[in-house]
């Protein structure tokens, strides 16, 4: 085939569930997919059709595979789908395709999904999706099915109501504020490191919601059940018995946690089921992996009560780290995420915040109200003899617990609503706070206190809040060096919602004075620029320079110049779009780049 033409495989695929659920039928998607292929200029071979067909694997759907077998003789060099989806739901499966693509110099074309393999940045995004898609579209080795059961769609579970939930008046299941707060403390000590049994203690012991018997199957139930993400899963318990698959319903409550949370406590499990040393509290347990056999390393220790070396070790290759060395290899790297968790807390918990999965205050209220009636009906008891003091205690302190839950949420609630800052106008408010710190040399001690004030408990509980894994090796001198640092999805998923207002911070290689150094770099578009800087400008003299591109002629490298001003610092490195949609392609955006800069005298004087 004469490489320089461009010969298509259309592919659409429709099962039964999806045209119930999103209601385009394989017509349709022919008709638009002929008419992008009229558009991008690709002659259409054949067009390849899979009809009432799930996306499970791509090996029994046989004009796919009739497909593959053409573009392996060469007759065609694009695929074009409607959506990724379309051509399948697993990881596993996109990558081994992708693969596959590129041994025979295919490309592959989705409509809706703004993938095209056949640039530099299509590849990229089409390998970010790999990592990134099982949080949207895969269950964790569950096959999901839609579209039996409306009531179930629209919120209406049957059976009884698992903790954290309730019934609203029109039956539909709901969360329960008062409870809530407890669920999301079962999956973060587990993320932790917590067995199900130590987790049941810690609420036994401080009889946390004392009408439930907490034991280890109950944490373990809480932490498999899907509907904590906003799932529900039919016949789980007799689908064995009866030789029934279970069904999954996707998103048919509001989720208590997130997917990402959800499935990394699935992961966890299998750390958990090993036998770990749990004798002391290891500020990096279960993160760090060997790096010869990516073991997830156990935790030891020796010495007495006044001293005690604490370790960490794969006894299959025999290697040992010092947990001080590596805290000390890490310190710079946890100061940035002490910032970065201050910065969060501080000034963006409204950006990560999604008010529409927000129950409002009036429901709040009722629900308070309703607490109130019941504290009251219960002191009345208790005046009158009906109730013995035990009881009556019991009842009342859970009572108390629940509406002190209720009036925070609601709190926060109305924090949430009042605030009106902008996402440019908060970082313009972290990059004050953050440069008068370093202005003032307090930046470092500030971290520094805030690190060394906690115990091991609340280290290890920090770390685990953000890192996955830790990869480290000793050298030739058995000094420590970190190879690889792998986040939690949790984490991830906050950064790319930063990402998507255009506010995530990227460090960006300048040479200031002949030295290299890195400076915070971000994307915005005019208005946001100029937010920004109105901003920032209410403390001190701001400026923004609009920097031009010089090209090498001779190595036909890009690079931009600028020269600082002698009373003036550079806090800021911009990315100037035209548009305010992300994320963004350099196929359709051309960015222009500009320097942000302060006087610091200036700041020092406010």
């Amino acid at each position: 085939m004469d490489n320089e033409r461009k010969i298509a495989g259309v592919y659409i695929r429709v099962s039964t569930e999806d045209q119930a659920r999103e209601g385009f039928s394989l017509g349709e998607q022919e008709e638009k997919l002929l008419a992008l292929c009229k558009f991008k200029d690709l002659e259409v071979y054949k067009v390849y059709k899979d009809a009432g067909i799930s996306a499970k694997d791509m090996e029994h759907r046989p004009q796919f595979q009739e497909m593959l077998k053409d573009m392996k003789d060469g007759k065609i060099n694009y695929i074009v789908a409607y959506k990724l989806d379309r051509i399948t739901r697993s990881v596993r499966d996109l990558e081994e395709l992708i693969s596959v693509l590129e041994q025979y110099n295919c490309f592959l074309l989705c409509d809706r999904d703004d993938v095209n393999t056949s640039t530099a940045n299509g590849r990229f995004f089409v390998r970010m999706l790999t990592v990134l898609s099982q949080l949207e579209i895969e269950i964790v080795s569950e096959r999901t099915k839609f579209g039996l059961n409306g009531a179930i769609k629209s919120g209406h579970i049957p059976g009884q109501r698992p903790f954290g939930y309730k019934s609203a008046d029109d039956k539909k299941m709901i969360i329960d504020n008062a409870t809530r707060p407890y669920v999301e403390k079962i999956f973060d000590m587990y993320l932790e490191g917590k067995s199900f049994q130590q987790i049941a203690n810690y609420f036994e012991e401080n009889n946390i919601y004392p009408k439930k018997k907490w034991k280890d199957t109950t944490i373990q139930k809480i932490i498999d059940n899907k509907i904590y993400m906003g799932d529900y899963e039919q016949y789980k318990r007799i689908g064995k018995q009866e030789n029934l698959e279970p069904i999954v319903y996707m998103n048919v409550v509001e989720p208590i946690i997130s997917r990402a949370k959800w499935e990394e406590c699935q992961r966890q499990k299998e750390r958990n089921q090993r036998t770990y040393t749990r004798d002391r509290i290891y500020t990096f347990f279960q993160r760090l992996k060997c790096p010869n056999c990516s073991r997830i390393m156990k935790c030891k220790g020796s010495g007495g009560t006044k001293r005690k070396y604490m370790y960490y070790t794969c006894e299959h290759c025999h290697i040992n780290f010092n947990e001080n060395h590596v805290e000390l290899l890490l310190k710079d790297f946890i100061y940035d995420l002490l910032e970065y968790d201050m910065a969060v807390k501080k000034f963006f918990l409204p950006v990560l915040e999604d008010k529409s999965n927000n129950i409002d205050t009036s429901t709040i209220d009722k629900e308070i109200r309703e607490l109130q009636k019941q504290r009251d009906r219960i002191k009345q008891a208790y005046i009158k003899g009906i109730v013995e003091i035990d009881d009556f205690k019991e009842d009342y302190n859970l009572i108390e617990d629940k509406l002190a839950n209720l009036e925070t949420k609601k709190l926060e609630l109305i924090n949430l609503e009042n605030f009106n800052y902008s996402p440019h106008e908060l970082l313009a408010e972290r990059d004050l706070e953050k440069e008068k710190m370093i202005r003032l040399d307090t930046l470092n001690s500030l971290l520094k206190s805030k690190w060394n004030v906690m115990d091991k408990s609340e280290k290890q509980e920090f770390i685990s809040k953000f890192i996955d894994t830790i990869e480290i090796k000793k050298d030739n001198k058995g000094n420590l060096i970190l190879e690889k640092i792998n986040f939690r999805n949790g984490f991830v998923n906050q950064l790319l919602k930063f990402y998507d207002v255009g506010i995530f911070d990227v460090a960006v290689p300048v040479m200031i004075n002949n030295e290299e150094d890195y400076i915070k770099g971000s994307r915005m578009n005019e208005e946001q620029l100029n937010k920004y800087l109105s901003k920032m400008n209410e403390h001190f003299e701001t400026s923004f320079y609009e920097m031009y591109e010089n090209i090498d002629t001779e190595t036909n490298e890009i690079t931009f110049e600028y020269q600082p001003k002698v009373d003036e610092k550079i806090i800021r490195f911009v990315a100037l779009t035209n548009t305010n949609g992300f994320p963004m392609s350099k196929e359709n955006i051309k960015d222009r780049y500009g320097i942000v800069s302060y006087k610091p005298n200036k700041l020092l004087e406010n």
